[in-house]
């Protein structure tokens, strides 16, 4: 089995590329904040912008901290060597994407273009940094799509027309990306120590090369608390929590993988304009395998049928800056 390797070490102070683009978003109260009174419920009222440009400077990392397996004897420096390939192994992906939305069309959606202008790729593998061959940056740089927003600013749907995909972009963290934000159906009051919950069936975010679990889904669960509202700033304590997904079968026969583990992070909202303009979450990801053993030549003790155990602890976070303006025409409430 072997996991992609991991991140690189420009963006380990938890910052995203440091220019003009890239400054974080949050600088204070927005023009003309709304004051919300002590003790009264905010108005939470997600909103896709129209006429805008939505700038988002994210980053994903992952690291695999320790791994650890139970199997016969006859198996132990096998696994030893494999495990020890695999700790600590880190990569990093960084993305500058660019939406720009028009006006609302007949049917209610906000159509966009959305580009990814600034793409960086790291690995990080038995402590040696790598940088990506320059290819997978221009690749992914010449992807643009094209689709609509429903009116909360959630993803209605979205096409590819330009640039192509390939088998590793496949592997990137795209759409995780595109999950930095909740979905929110609705506006709603919501007062603080109350909030929300997001429930989502997604893809393992590496690649687990075992038969049986090549298409392998978790199911992520994400509680948003409201902790405080200020200066126009609505900010929301994050609870994520990872499992295994109850529809999820795999492939092979006594092969068995199952998830559990999680973090806590924060996610921030500018009520005036209804857009989510920060989140931060870290989080730890526990992965148990089974799998079937093969016989190994001369170690005929292996002929019998073995299932062995596989434990892998990894490390993520995901973070993102947004900032949205209005590119032309004046700005609404």
């Amino acid at each position: 089995m072997e996991l992609e390797p991991g991140l690189g070490q420009r963006c380990l102070a938890g910052l995203p590329p440091q220019d003009d683009a890239a400054k974080p978003a949050v600088r204070g109260a927005p023009p003309s904040a709304p004051a919300v009174p002590a003790g009264a419920p905010l108005r939470f009222a997600p909103k896709a912008r129209k006429m805008s440009t939505y700038t988002l400077n994210a980053r994903f990392e992952i690291k695999t901290r320790d791994v650890t397996f139970e199997a016969p004897d006859a198996y132990i420096d096998g696994f030893n060597f494999w495990a020890g390939r695999l700790k600590g192994n880190k990569r990093s992906e960084v993305y500058q994407t660019v939406t720009m939305t028009q006006d609302v069309d007949g049917s209610g959606l906000l159509p966009f273009r959305r580009t990814i202008p600034r793409f960086n790729l790291e690995f990080e593998k038995q402590g040696q940094v790598y940088a990506s061959s320059g290819a997978s940056e221009r690749d992914v740089t010449r992807l643009a799509w094209e689709g609509t927003l429903d009116p909360f600013g959630n993803l209605k749907e979205k096409r590819l027309v330009g640039g192509k995909d390939n088998p590793e972009i496949a592997q990137l963290a795209l759409s995780e990306i595109e999950r930095i934000f909740p979905v929110v159906q609705g506006a709603r009051d919501i007062k603080i120590g109350e909030g929300f919950k997001e429930e989502s069936i997604v893809a393992l975010p590496t690649k687990l090369n075992i038969a049986g679990l090549e298409d392998v889904t978790l199911k992520v669960t994400r509680d948003y608390t409201l902790k405080s509202v200020a200066g126009g700033l609505a900010t929301f304590d994050v609870i994520l929590t990872y499992s295994s997904d109850p529809a999820y079968k795999p492939k092979a026969e006594s092969t068995a993988c199952a998830f559990s583990g999680g973090g806590a992070g924060d996610a921030v909202f500018e009520v005036k304009r209804g857009v989510f303009v920060r989140s931060r979450v870290p989080s730890s990801l526990r992965i148990d395998i089974e799998a079937p053993l093969r016989p190994l030549p001369g170690h005929p003790e292996t002929d019998v049928a073995a299932v062995g155990k596989s434990h892998i602890d990894l490390d993520l976070v995901l973070f993102g800056e947004q900032r949205v303006t209005r590119t032309w025409g004046e700005e609404e409430d």
